[in-house]
């Protein structure tokens, strides 16, 4: 049986879909049968950041009873990776109901090793859906304080709610000189840092055209993060 990992954040912006493919990439390269699902019904993007233009069934598709959801599972080109996309037009937006995907996601869990959920961001309806679909929580946010305040919120309900809290992941860190500390930022999250990933123009490039950083530039700075993370993560599982 595998694990459903929700990555969450209390912030758009701060990197989960990025984290998302990236950390799939990362397990895949170790050996890891993953599927990474985009839970974010109003703002799809992860088939572009993993390279996937075109796609029959979406997630929306299913949650608006066109399909189920195994017809949505793709190949992605990354050794054991798999993905779930979500559409990027209005029209299925409105069509798909949020409050199917516990039920369509949770029994995708017995035919992978890692189910990772990419969330929408904040506590609303739609992103409190898409986080317990899964089990487990990544957090992901930025060294700033008012994101760092608002995901460690995210940490607190979903705790509450039954999921297991990982960690978070410190995003972005070194763009400014006013960054919050990576011992500040656990000290106010309250749950462990698993990782550190520094600000890296080979991120930015990366997404631009299509390719996760891990693959796109392995030795950057940011590609080693995401790496470690999947270590990291990995060896949760296995101790």
């Amino acid at each position: 049986m595998g694990r459903l990992i929700s990555i969450a954040s209390g912030k758009g912006g701060t990197g989960k879909t990025t984290t998302t493919a990236n950390l799939s990439i990362a397990l895949g390269k170790m050996g890891h049968k993953v599927l990474a699902v985009d839970a974010d019904l109003t703002m799809a993007n992860l088939s572009l950041v993993m390279g996937l233009d075109k796609a029959e069934m979406t997630i929306h598709d299913v949650l608006a009873g066109r399909g189920d959801i195994t017809q949505a599972v793709y190949q992605t080109a990354y050794e054991n990776v798999y993905l779930i996309p979500g559409a990027v037009d209005w029209e299925h937006v409105i069509q798909a109901d949020p409050r199917g995907l516990p039920k369509v996601i949770k029994p995708l869990k017995s035919n992978f090793d890692f189910v990772l959920i990419d969330c929408p961001a904040g506590l609303q309806m739609d992103a409190m859906n898409a986080m317990i679909s899964g089990d487990e929580v990544i957090l992901v946010t930025n060294p700033e304080i008012s994101c760092i305040t608002d995901t460690m919120k995210v940490g607190v309900v979903l705790k509450k709610a039954g999921l297991t809290i990982l960690g978070f992941i410190l995003n972005r860190y070194g763009r400014s000189k006013n960054d919050i500390p990576p011992e500040v930022a656990e000290e106010v999250m309250e749950v462990p840092l698993l990782v550190v990933v520094p600000e890296d123009p080979k991120v930015r490039e990366a997404t631009l055209e299509g390719v996760p950083v891990v693959e796109y530039a392995p030795d950057s700075k940011g590609a080693k993060a995401f790496i470690e993370l999947a270590k990291v993560v990995a060896g949760q599982w296995e101790r």
